[in-house]
């Protein structure tokens, strides 16, 4: 039983569970076919002819040694699959390493056309970029260029209108400050009568006082 399962973790290293499970029972029924042929045989000469003990133990020793025949051949064609597949393994992954470094090349090519390919379609746009602000800078110096002239004549009309205003308003304090001198001088002239007149007055009275 313990070298059915040493075998079996063999198989199962190399061919998976399900195949070691597969290959085992195999090779067990195979050893229990023989095992019963071997006795069936043994069972047939005993049979057919009186047997000792010695005889016996003759033949369970020629069983052992079948059985450690059988054994060996079987761990030698272990052995010889274990070292084909062995090779096997060995030229997949060789033929594997060569798919995959053909297949690197074959990507790095296609990443190198599809990096030239979009630097050109960058630079193309870029261009048209370029161009289009360009044109827009164009369009936009025009534009502020025809806004300031607006506005510069606006500025001039205003200004013009400002002057026009001041002058009015200055025409109209003018005429108000020389009607309000006008009225100073008035009231001066009568402020300065009637001053003179009471001046008079007291004059004449001192006069009187001092002749009586």
């Amino acid at each position: 039983m313990a070298e059915i399962l040493q075998i079996y973790k063999i198989f199962e290293r190399k061919f998976g569970s399900d195949e070691a499970g597969k290959l085992t029972e195999a090779l067990e029924t195979f050893i229990k076919e023989k095992k019963r042929e071997l006795k069936r045989e043994l069972k047939e000469e005993l049979l057919k002819e009186l047997v000792t003990k010695q005889d016996l133990k003759l033949a369970e020793q020629s069983i052992r040694a079948l059985i450690e025949q059988v054994k060996g051949d079987l761990q030698s064609q272990i052995e010889r699959v274990k070292g084909e597949l062995k090779t096997e393994i060995e030229q997949v992954k060789g033929e594997l390493k060569t798919e995959i470094e053909q297949v690197r090349g074959e990507l790095k090519a296609e990443i190198e056309q599809v990096k030239g390919e979009l630097q050109g379609q960058i630079g193309q746009v870029k261009g048209e970029l370029k161009a289009e602000m360009e044109r827009l800078k164009g369009e936009l110096q025009t534009q502020i260029k025809q806004v300031k002239g607006g506005l510069q004549t606006q500025m001039e009309q205003v200004r013009g209108e400002l002057k026009a205003d001041i002058e009015q308003v200055r025409g109209e304090l003018k005429g108000e400050i020389q009607k309000v001198k006008h009225e100073l001088l008035k009231w001066l002239i009568v402020l300065f009568v009637g001053q003179a007149t009471f001046i008079v007055g007291l004059v004449f009275t001192l006069v009187k006082v001092l002749k009586g």
